[in-house]
């Protein structure tokens, strides 16, 4: 008997511990290969050429450090597909739980987008789901590019507005209900949502769109 297939996707690639381990390797190379410099190319002449020099160092050191960080210091959450089961799971010490979706009953999915202003490549457009069934719900997001923004296959996001515009209550009633649930979803993805990868998350997407999934106000 062949055993159920499951797709296993990494949650928080790119997590606060990896950001501070990569602005404290910066900081600590560019520092090392400015004394390396100095001493071996002595002279005030050289100062310019050195700090030129110790930062393209510690830009290198940075994308080295990246790419082996992300492979051995997992955030220790992750989401699975498996047999008609979306889990998601946290394995971290103080926050240890786990979550499943039966995608052969109902699933109602928030689904809503912005353009991001700072943090992020320019022009990066966030588009984030909040799954919810029961009395559970998680909140999952990735960034794209702005050109990709329009595809056809992201259809159901729906414009998040400012809140300001939202709190001034000067829109449609159905309208400013929707965007009023948007702003809770969004409230939950900003404290604990989850990233995934680009192609993670439309293949997520897939499998949403192949289930009993309920867009809500799509």
């Amino acid at each position: 008997m062949t055993a159920p297939s499951e797709s296993c996707f990494p949650l928080d690639v790119e997590h606060g511990g990896i950001r501070l381990a990569l602005l404290l390797i910066a900081i600590l190379s560019f520092v090392g290969f400015l004394w390396l410099l100095s001493n071996v190319l002595r002279g005030e002449e050289n100062s310019c050429l050195n700090v030129l020099l110790a930062s393209s160092g510690a830009l290198g050191m940075m994308a080295l450090s990246d790419g082996v960080l992300k492979r051995v210091w997992k955030s220790g959450r992750t989401l699975s597909v498996r047999d008609h089961q979306i889990i998601v799971r946290d394995v971290r010490a103080k926050r240890a739980s786990e979550v499943t979706f039966d995608l052969t009953r109902r699933v109602n999915i928030l689904a809503w987008r912005f353009k991001v202003k700072r943090g992020s490549p320019r022009g990066s457009v966030l588009l984030a789901l909040q799954l919810s069934q029961d009395n559970e719900s998680v909140a999952l997001y990735t960034l794209i590019p702005a050109k990709e923004s329009d595809e056809a296959r992201f259809a159901e996001f729906i414009q998040l507005m400012p809140r300001s515009s939202v709190l001034q209550g000067k829109l449609p009633l159905r309208e400013l209900a929707q965007q009023r649930r948007l702003l809770q979803a969004e409230e939950q993805r900003w404290y604990e949502g989850a990233e995934m990868r680009r192609q993670d998350f439309i293949a997520l997407l897939e499998v949403l769109k192949a289930s009993r999934a309920e867009w809500i106000e799509r």
